[in-house]
C-alpha cells in the first residue's frame, strides 16, 4: 500500500502541477512586467504547494508569521528534503526572489514558470555566474520593494543534521542591511524519506529577525556564527565538535 500511495500522490501533483500551470503561463507572458511575473509565479507555488501538501495529508502549521513582514529582508531555512520546498511556497511573501538551482528551469511545467519568474538562478560549480547572480539580487534588495529567500547550508542536509553554512547569505545582508529572517522547518525528514510519504504536521517556525545594520562584511565568521547558533538552539542540536589533527 505505501507504494500505491506514494504513486497517486505523484500522479495528483503531477496533473495538479499542470492544472495551475493552465491560467498562470499566459498571465506571465501576456503581462511581462518583472513584479507581475514574479507574484504570478509565487500564486502558481502557493497553489500547487497547497494542494500537495493536502492531498499528502501533511498539516503545515506556522509560528511566527508576524516577522515574515520585514522588507527588504533575507528569509534563511534549514534544508532537509522536497516537503521545505512545500512549506517555503506556503508562507513566502509574494515579492520574494527564491533562490534556486539552474537545473530547475529544464523540468516541465514548474520549471518553466521558474525561468519566466526572475527568480536568481544558481549553477554551484561556477563561482563567476554565483557572484553575478547575488550582485543582481542584491541590486533588487536595495530598492526596498523585494525580499529574498535562500538555504545557508547550500544543499540539503541528508541526516537532518544542520550542515555548514556558506557566507553568500550573510554577505547578502551584510551589504544590503537587510534583515535576516531565519525560519526552522521541524519534521520534514519524520514525514518524507526512503520512498515513503507520511501523515502529520510540518511545523515551521519563523525566528525574530536579525538586525544587519550594523554588520561588517569583514566580520562575516562571527555574525555568520551568531545566526547559526539560533539554529541549533531551535533544532536541539549542538555544533558537531571538530575532527581531530591527523597524526
Amino acid at each position: 500500500m505505501p507504494a500505491v500511495r506514494k504513486a497517486l500522490l505523484v500522479l495528483f501533483a503531477v496533473v495538479w502541477m499542470i492544472a495551475c500551470f493552465v491560467p498562470a503561463f499566459p498571465l506571465m507572458v501576456l503581462f511581462p512586467l518583472p513584479r507581475w511575473r514574479l507574484r504570478v509565479a509565487a500564486a502558481y507555488a502557493w497553489a500547487w504547494s497547497r494542494g500537495c501538501l493536502w492531498a499528502a495529508g501533511i498539516r503545515l502549521e506556522v509560528t511566527g508569521r508576524e516577522h515574515l513582514r520585514a522588507r527588504p529582508a533575507v528569509f534563511t531555512f534549514n534544508h532537509t528534503n522536497d516537503l521545505d520546498f512545500f512549506a517555503n511556497a506556503v508562507i513566502t511573501p509574494w515579492d520574494t526572489l527564491v533562490f534556486g538551482k539552474r537545473e530547475l528551469a529544464r523540468v516541465p511545467f514548474i520549471g518553466w514558470i521558474w525561468l519566466l519568474s526572475g527568480h536568481p538562478m544558481i549553477r554551484r560549480q561556477d563561482r563567476g555566474q554565483w557572484q553575478g547572480v547575488l550582485d543582481r539580487v542584491e541590486a533588487r534588495l536595495a530598492t526596498g520593494v523585494y525580499r529574498t529567500v535562500i538555504a545557508p547550508e547550500g544543499t540539503r542536509s541528508k541526516t537532518g543534521v544542520l550542515g555548514p553554512f556558506k557566507k553568500g547569505p550573510f554577505l547578502l545582508a551584510a551589504r544590503t542591511k537587510a534583515p535576516i529572517v531565519p525560519w526552522v522547518i521541524h519534521g520534514a525528514a519524520d514525514l518524507l524519506g526512503r520512498g515513503r510519504v507520511g501523515r502529520g504536521t510540518l511545523r515551521v517556525e519563523v525566528l525574530p529577525p536579525v538586525d544587519t545594520s550594523g554588520w561588517d562584511p569583514e566580520r562575516l565568521d562571527e555574525q555568520l556564527a551568531q545566526v547559526r547558533a539560533r539554529y541549533l538552539a531551535a533544532l536541539g542540536q549542538q555544533e558537531p565538535a571538530a575532527a581531530p589533527p591527523a597524526s
